[in-house]
């Protein structure tokens, strides 16, 4: 049997080498390509050059911020935290910075300019923080600047007002600010002084550079249409007024121009009521905008009586947009500097973004370009050689009582300045 078919076996190996050696030998046949419609070749383009790549940033951007969560403006810092926090999360949302994830770090100043130095300083040497938003008040921007600029380190701060900032040679260098300064909320004060016809005023103001600022741009501005009867400045930390508010009384003013904060402006008022000071005319700058109306009741109830004042604020559809944004983010309303603070923590953003860098130096560098009429919450920001914002629109504002307990700041005018 197997002899009979090992014929057949050998037969069959032999066509399949065969076979196979064919299939090897016959090429595949190469196409051709389509003959050209024109017969001189098209040149390939020249390689340009590529650009200077940016130092690579972080895989994670670090934005320090400093807020008064605890203090005499504890309620302002909280709402103006919440708004930073909004930004960051917006940020993220839309990519981050670059590509790289935004982080909030967060530091109390408790509205004190020597907590807030302290606060910065461990962002930046523990934290390694190169950018801040923030602080809130003028003696902790004065007491942080001389600092950050030896550090190479920018700020912004979104509710410092104090001229005295723009002074310094760390200004438009180390520190920018998104608020207008108080050149323009003391015209705002005298202005509402003057038009509503007072003629006896008595100056009252916290004996800081915020305070002392506004009282000097303010008597400037009022220059010799009123009788400046009195002109006094107090230690905010004392909270006891009595001496101040019997020397406003016995001069008899028909207005009182007022400078304060929270937790001092709620011993002033709670102790110008007792004194039957609620019968003039009280008109306050935007440290007592925002009011927490639960530390005082009598303090409460004199605002509803006597105070009127200024505030910065914003119109716009940006603004109603953020208004909205941040109502449904928190559940709770925007006050002043709220926008400020949301504009800053982006165009920080931004400026790390055109930078290419995370370095303090060029991230100011590049804020200066950002800040040219960049559309903000707060409206149009542009940004001085000083860093600082060169108009702004104020409230006229007073408070108003729903019910027992419940009270409402209301705007009641607007003010625009350039």
């Amino acid at each position: 049997m197997l002899k009979r078919l090992l014929p057949l076996v050998v037969a069959l190996l032999v066509a399949l080498v065969l076979v196979s050696g064919c299939a090897k030998a016959t090429p595949s046949p190469t196409p051709t390509a389509s003959p050209s419609p024109t017969s001189t070749p098209t040149p390939s383009p020249k390689p340009t050059p590529s650009p200077t790549p940016s130092p690579a940033l972080p895989k994670e951007i670090k934005i320090g911020s400093i807020m008064a969560m605890t203090g005499a403006l504890a309620h302002m810092g909280h709402l103006m935290s919440q708004a930073a926090k909004l930004a960051v999360e917006e940020i993220n949302a839309a990519g981050g910075v670059a590509g790289s994830p935004a982080k909030l770090l967060l530091e109390d100043s408790t509205t004190e300019a020597k907590t807030a130095l302290e606060a910065f300083k461990k962002l930046v040497e523990v934290n390694g923080v190169r950018v801040v938003v923030g602080p809130m008040i003028s003696p902790a921007v004065m007491a942080i600047g001389p600092y950050a600029s030896e550090r190479g380190v920018v700020f912004i701060s979104p509710s410092s007002t104090a001229p005295t900032v723009a002074e310094q040679p760390w200004a438009g260098k180390a520190c920018f600010r998104t608020c207008p300064n108080d050149n323009f909320q003391g015209k705002a004060l005298a202005k509402l002084i003057l038009d509503k016809g007072f003629k006896r005023v008595a100056i009252l103001v916290m004996d800081n550079p915020y305070g002392v600022g506004i009282e000097k741009v303010a008597k400037e501005a009022l220059g010799g249409k009123v009788d400046v009867v009195a002109d006094i400045r107090y230690d905010p930390k004392k909270l006891d007024y009595l001496t101040e508010l019997g020397l406003i009384k016995d001069k008899n003013p028909d207005c009182v121009l007022h400078v304060g904060f929270h937790d001092d402006g709620a011993v002033v008022y709670r102790q110008a009521m007792e004194m039957g000071l609620d019968k003039l005319q009280w008109v306050s700058a935007e440290g007592l905008y925002g009011f927490d109306f639960s530390l005082s009741k009598d303090a409460s109830e004199f605002m509803v009586k006597a105070v009127m004042g200024t505030a910065l604020t914003s119109t716009g559809p940006r603004y109603e947009e953020f208004c909205a944004k941040y109502q449904k983010k928190w559940g709770e309303e925007v006050s002043v500097y709220c926008d400020t603070t949301y504009d800053a923590t982006w165009m920080i953003a931004k400026a790390i973004e055109k930078a290419g860098a995370y370095d303090g130096v060029k991230i100011a560098q590049a804020l200066h370009q950002v800040g040219q009429s960049y559309p903000g919450a707060s409206g149009v920001i542009t940004f001085n050689e000083k860093g600082d914002r060169v108009s702004g629109v104020y409230k006229i504002w007073k408070v108003e009582k729903l019910a027992e307990g419940k009270y409402k700041f209301v705007q009641v005018g607007l003010m625009s300045f350039e």
